[in-house]
């Protein structure tokens, strides 16, 4: 491996590569270093999808969008929590990195039906064409590269099939869908441009000259693997693991902290995805595995320990903000700890992937209750009212599956059109109940403050030469609160390509 270069990407997900990608394929000399022995970062084990708006792949289709309309729609859905210059300067080169990545063979395509979280009822949210998902790739078009890339144990999104269960990690797929195909697409971009890559090596700090460094990405992901960052930055949380993959640690921060680099950092805890359990498997790290779960279906509601429902469950950005309220005479929480209740219709299905010894069950509600630490009383209310709704066809209280955005999904997920597919009365004994994990998804709520260059930025608000920050190391204050699914990869793209392309000018 040669030791001089012009670029010094560090992280090997979606940011990292095209970083990579953009300055080789100016002639710049560029690595990538992986610390772990596999590539592909949290990008591999993501849904894969990009959110896009105006972008070439819904022209093609006649769908009406643009960039401006883009960060309207994020203003007006980050709950205060963006800089509306930075959303459009992510969103106004949305196109171009697209572009160039499409000219690297990266094939996307629209996710058609599905709409924005908060269509309609958000400014400027559209139906469809703003969700793009990778064309599914043979694992062959990586080579040899194929059998290094991260396999996914979370979830899968992807190949036009909604969520569903991803394989086992252990089994590798012939075909790469989802992130694992979005990965594999930007490694190829950057091999084929001519960067290099690196895996097992960690990067332990950075040279630098007179405050500057020569040339480095920062694309390490979060900081979901680092308890003490976890802490100081999402506050206590009990009982919560993560769906990212070993070594992400906030390495971003310690490697830019002697630079003088500002952290920028959103209200705790908001990023976290709840409708998560330990499935009881280990992952290779020897930590425990975690499986979303979409609460799409019949038969199963979401409860706090009064045993009432809070959200539309069908919903997750509902769920999350509930999770957070508090009692103002008590200062605890009056939605956690929370449990996914269901019955046997459900449990047969087979889709609530769960550790066993986490799930209780019992021959009626009270039991299941008693055994669960939920307010029996509570419950038994709550599950008639439920069934009632569920005979009426409408959920009065949430209006859990009226959404357009869950509609789309839980046809996507389930196949069931019908009606209302996701009320269903919880019935059949015995009945179950599942308590919910806090489970970080590689979001953290704070990151690197960096200008419309990437570029990362010092307390004063001035750059620092020769040093970047993409994707989920750097601060979420383009698009705020994750109010959006997809914007994290393509803040990590444009940024990425933003990096690459600046840092390549010198």
């Amino acid at each position: 491996m040669d030791s001089a270069y012009d670029l010094v990407c560090v992280g090997s997900g979606i940011g990292g590569c095209v970083a990579a990608a953009a300055a080789a394929d100016t002639g710049a000399r560029a690595l990538v270093v992986e610390r772990a022995d596999v590539v592909g970062g949290v990008t591999a084990v993501s849904g894969g999808q990009v959110w896009a708006p105006g972008n070439r792949w819904a022209r093609a289709l006649g769908l009406a969008d643009s960039a401006a309309d883009g960060a309207g729609y994020i203003s007006a859905v980050a709950g205060g929590h963006n800089d509306p210059h930075r959303t459009s300067a992510v969103l106004g080169a949305a196109g171009e990195a697209l572009g160039f990545l499409a000219g690297h063979g990266l094939a996307l395509r629209v996710i058609r039906g599905l709409p924005d979280y908060f269509y309609p009822e958000a400014a400027h949210s559209t139906a469809e064409g703003r969700y793009l998902e990778p064309v599914p790739l043979p694992v062959d078009a990586l080579g040899a590269w194929g059998g290094r890339l991260r396999r996914t144990s979370v979830w899968r999104m992807g190949a036009g099939l909604g969520a569903d269960p991803a394989p086992p990690a252990d089994d590798a797929p012939a075909t790469l869908t989802s992130g694992q195909a979005l990965a594999a697409y930007v490694l190829r971009a950057a091999l084929g441009s001519g960067a290099e890559v690196v895996t097992g090596t960690a990067v332990t700090g950075l040279l630098t000259e007179g405050g500057a460094v020569r040339g480095v990405v920062l694309a390490t992901g979060a900081y979901d693997r680092n308890p003490e960052l976890v802490h100081r930055f999402e506050g206590v949380l009990d009982d919560h693991g993560t769906g990212a993959p070993e070594g992400v640690e906030g390495d971003h921060f310690g490697l830019a902290a002697p630079l003088g680099a500002s952290i920028w950092s959103l209200p705790a805890a908001r990023n976290t995805v709840q409708v998560s359990f330990p499935t009881g498997e280990v992952e290779d790290s020897g930590g425990p595995r975690y499986r979303t779960h979409w609460v799409m279906y019949p038969h199963e509601i979401i409860v706090n320990a009064a045993g009432e429902r809070f959200a539309d469950e069908s919903f997750y950005p509902a769920i999350n903000a509930a999770l957070q309220r508090l009692d103002g005479s008590s200062q605890r929480l009056v939605n956690w700890p929370a449990w996914l209740v269901f019955d046997d219709d459900l449990a047969r299905r087979g889709v609530v992937q769960v550790d066993p010894e986490r799930v209780v069950s019992a021959p009626s509600l009270p039991e299941l209750a008693r055994l669960a630490g939920i307010d029996p009383a509570g419950l038994a209310a709550t599950v008639a009212r439920y069934n009632a709704a569920c005979e009426r066809g409408r959920d009065e209280d949430f209006g859990r599956g009226e959404r357009p955005w869950s509609v789309a999904m839980a046809g996507m997920l389930t196949g069931d059109t019908d009606g209302n597919p996701m009320l269903g009365p919880i019935a059949r004994p015995p009945f179950h109940a599942a308590r919910l994990a806090r489970v970080l998804a590689g979001l953290g709520s704070a990151g690197l403050d960096v200008d419309a260059s990437a570029r990362v930025r010092t307390w004063a608000g001035d750059p620092i030469t020769g040093l970047y920050a993409v994707g989920n190391a750097a601060a979420r204050n383009d698009m705020g609160f994750s109010a959006q699914s997809g914007t994290s990869n393509l803040r990590g793209l444009v940024q990425g390509y933003l990096a690459g392309r600046d840092a390549a000018r010198g």
